[in-house]
């Protein structure tokens, strides 16, 4: 593990350590780096990245409020394990919310709007294929971008509650971020939205989400059981 703290000297507008903490730990949550079931001892990483165990607590909590990590009593905290149900009422939902923001947002959408979709996309594209957490920091922003083109902040604060949960579900689809099927979903989104197509917008989004959804549940059946130390 890299020494949070020589990162605090080197930017010019330095974030926090619990900030730099956080992000260094969702990181490699999200690559897999760490595993489910895997136990986060603040005390280890503390001392691994020479930083007091307040900032290790803070990052650690706001990881358990995206819900990557959870609470064990009388054992600490551990990376979250997904259940194939889990993951069918998260996605369930995520096609309900997104399909409607997609909807939404091709009726809405004006020039600023789909040029600022397209250059979240190109950003996506040019991304290699070896930073599998920035393209999933990249595609939260992709959907980001498009759920608040809905205009409706009931739904904009639904789905973040939920991405979280999105989050972790992504580790097990990162390689798939940078396919072929990927890159066509993800533009079919955009040009129904350009195209002011609010059912085929609504309909290209679902798919999206339903594609990912199969995949995990094809993943997790073969997944290895999770670690307990």
């Amino acid at each position: 593990m890299e020494e949070v703290s020589r990162n605090v000297k080197t930017q010019s507008a330095p974030k926090t350590i619990s900030q730099q903490v956080y992000e260094r730990l969702r990181d490699e949550v999200l690559t897999g780096s760490l595993h489910p079931g895997v136990w986060i001892r603040e005390h280890d990483i503390a001392s691994a990245w020479s930083v007091s165990r307040t900032p290790v607590r803070e990052a650690v909590r706001r990881l358990a409020h995206d819900g990557l990590v959870e609470s064990s009593p009388n054992r600490g905290v551990r990376v979250r394990v997904l259940t194939p149900q889990e993951v069918h009422d998260v996605y369930e939902l995520r096609e309900l919310l997104e399909g409607t923001a997609a909807r939404r947002a091709a009726e809405r959408a004006d020039t600023s709007d789909v040029e600022r979709l397209r250059a979240h996309l190109g950003h996506i594209d040019a991304l290699p294929a070896s930073e599998p957490a920035a393209h999933i920091r990249a595609d939260e922003a992709f959907h980001d971008v498009i759920v608040a083109m809905a205009g409706n902040e009931a739904l904009s604060d639904l789905t973040r509650r939920l991405y979280g949960r999105v989050a972790r579900v992504k580790v097990i689809t990162r390689d798939t971020n940078t396919n072929a099927q990927t890159r066509a979903q993800h533009h079919a989104i955009v040009e129904a939205i350009a195209a002011h197509d609010p059912e085929a917008a609504e309909r290209a989004m679902r798919e999206h989400i339903r594609t990912f959804k199969e995949i995990v549940a094809e993943r997790l059946q073969r997944e290895p059981e999770p670690q307990s130390d």
